[in-house]
């Protein structure tokens, strides 16, 4: 007689099937049933690789239709199979944690958040090292964690030992450094020291721009933007402003609509109406665009293309999670 494991794994794996085939034809209402009974059926079988798997599969679902409290819960059991599996620096326990971190931080759950990345930092320092690079950008998401609970002072100790360890590792001038000085400058922004977070966000500036890192110099701007408008600033909030426009950069309509109104806002702000009435029909004219393209996207239903979501123009990429990529 086979065992109820084995038999309870073959059951997952015959219904992860079915259930994929659902969710590959658009049927999401059919699918997801399936993918529950095969993910029950795996964890009766006790079998950390068929969890896995099937976890895996009713995350997607999950994911796709922006479920997002119910899809943590499914991702922490496939992270923890791959514990299982492969241990707790493990590439693939890695590559999933990492995204259970950022699932963790969109929902703000900070206790859950908080271990998930102290067990990310203790698992890279113990594959490559307490100085390594990877060390400091573990260091840098538990720091972005921590201010997300405002615990400030603590982030700011781990932003700055991240900082000694990139600069020890690639030299003061490197672009990597800007990943770290980011982080810093919101945190002295919020211990009340606006001057230093201005020197760190200019110092992460001029290293991605010497190295021809266009988009991270916009996005760095965008910062230092808005720390000049929360100062009152506004006049160099403007200037800052401006010269995007005038570099001619491309982004998506949706986060130029944004800049374009916050350009005609401080254009109003400095006594320049007569501009910023101009820049308000710039405005609109986006704005018409927009709704027009997602009244299209509507109509067209679930055979729509994804794109992804654009909700405002900060650029929190720079000061949020930091996971190992050939792009730092």
């Amino acid at each position: 007689m086979l065992p109820a494991s084995f038999l309870a794994a073959r059951r997952c794996e015959k219904l992860v099937r079915e259930g994929s085939d659902r969710y590959q034809q658009l049927d999401l209402a059919g699918a997801e049933p399936l993918l529950r009974m095969a993910l029950g059926e795996a964890e009766r079988s006790g079998r950390a690789r068929a969890i896995a798997r099937a976890a895996q599969s009713l995350h997607y679902l999950l994911r796709r239709q922006g479920r997002d409290a119910e899809s943590a819960e499914v991702l922490a059991l496939k992270v923890d199979a791959h514990r299982r599996l492969d241990g707790i620096d493990g590439r693939w326990t890695a590559e999933w944690r990492n995204e259970l971190i950022a699932l963790y931080g969109r929902l703000g759950r900070q206790e859950e958040l908080e271990a998930r990345c102290r067990e990310r930092l203790a698992a890279d320092v113990h594959r490559h090292g307490e100085r390594s690079p990877e060390a400091a950008w573990a260091l840098l998401t538990l720091a972005w964690a921590l201010r997300g609970a405002r615990r400030w002072e603590e982030a700011e100790r781990l932003c700055r030992r991240a900082l000694e360890l990139l600069e020890a590792a690639f030299g003061c001038q490197h672009p990597r450094t800007g990943w770290a000085l980011t982080g810093l400058a919101v945190v002295r922004e919020q211990r009340g020291d606006p001057a230093e977070a201005e020197v760190a966000l200019r110092r992460a500036r001029a290293n991605w721009r010497r190295v021809g890192h266009v988009d991270r110099v916009a996005a760095v701007d965008e910062l230092l933007i808005d720390l000049y408008i929360r100062q009152r600033c506004h006049a160099e909030a403007l200037e800052l402003s401006s010269a995007w426009f005038d570099s001619g950069a491309a982004v998506q309509d949706e986060r130029r609509l944004c800049r374009t109104e916050r350009q005609a806002a401080l254009l109003r702000t400095v006594g320049r109406c007569a501009e910023a009435a101009e820049w308000d029909d710039r405005a609109c004219v986006l704005r018409t665009t927009l709704e027009l393209r997602r009244s299209e996207r509507d109509h067209l239903g679930e055979d729509a293309p994804e794109t992804p979501a654009v909700s405002s123009c900060r650029e929190s990429s720079l000061t949020g999670p930091v996971f190992p990529s050939p792009l730092l």
